[in-house]
């Protein structure tokens, strides 16, 4: 199963976004506190410079709160990676592997699985490969992990999916209870670059190691 996640968006786009946001900000604040001490009978020069003053002091305030803010959640972030145990840069999966095996069941509606949100703010993608047993009444049971890369929150995010998925007999089928079934999640984020050297940073799909 192909699971798939969009880019955040860049730093630079982001940072151009703010600097929209803090030019009407400005411009909006500096008419309001121009017009109130115009009403107040402040003369117009004065108003005019006491309420740039007010707005150059809302921008520089507006920085220093947003690089507080972000060095902020730069630091949580990395205290949760280092506890997940995900790479310090990004990783691509570069799978070839099997896509899953033959099942006489068929999931009643499509499976939800969610993207590690602190993987997708890394650019980390990852490869799970799950084995489970299904029940007579289409439950998912007896989740194993055969393998996790580049870390175990990718096994995570499928076990969390297969706990909540049912199943049904495909119409013609009649499956034997007892044989597990194994699958492959494939976690992707769209329009990541495409990394061609099975080094470091790429994994391919292949040989699963023993499950643990």
């Amino acid at each position: 199963m192909r699971v798939s996640a969009t880019r955040r968006v860049t730093d630079f786009a982001g940072g151009m976004l703010f600097l929209a946001v803090v030019f009407v900000g400005v411009i909006l604040l500096q008419g309001a506190v121009n017009g109130a001490l115009r009403n107040a009978g402040v003369a117009g020069g004065l108003a005019l410079m006491l309420s740039g003053a007010a707005a150059f002091a809302a921008v520089v305030g507006g920085f220093g709160l947003y690089r507080f803010l972000g060095a902020m959640a730069a630091q949580r972030a990395e205290v949760e990676r280092e506890r997940l145990g995900l790479p310090s840069g990004p990783t691509c999966i570069i799978w070839r592997g099997e896509e899953g095996q033959e099942m006489p069941w068929a999931l009643t509606q499509p499976m939800r699985v969610h993207f590690p949100k602190i993987a997708r703010r890394f650019g980390i993608e990852g490869v799970a490969v799950v084995e489970f047993d299904i029940a007579p009444e289409g439950q998912v049971k007896n989740i194993h992990c055969i393998d996790a890369w580049p870390a175990d929150i990718f096994y995570d995010a499928a076990h969390a999916a297969l706990k909540d998925a049912r199943f049904v007999v495909r119409p013609g089928e009649q499956p034997r209870f007892g044989p597990s079934y194994r699958m492959p999640f494939v976690f992707r984020i769209q329009g990541a670059a495409r990394v061609t050297d099975p080094g470091r940073k790429a994994r391919r799909g292949g040989k699963p190691k023993q499950a643990r």
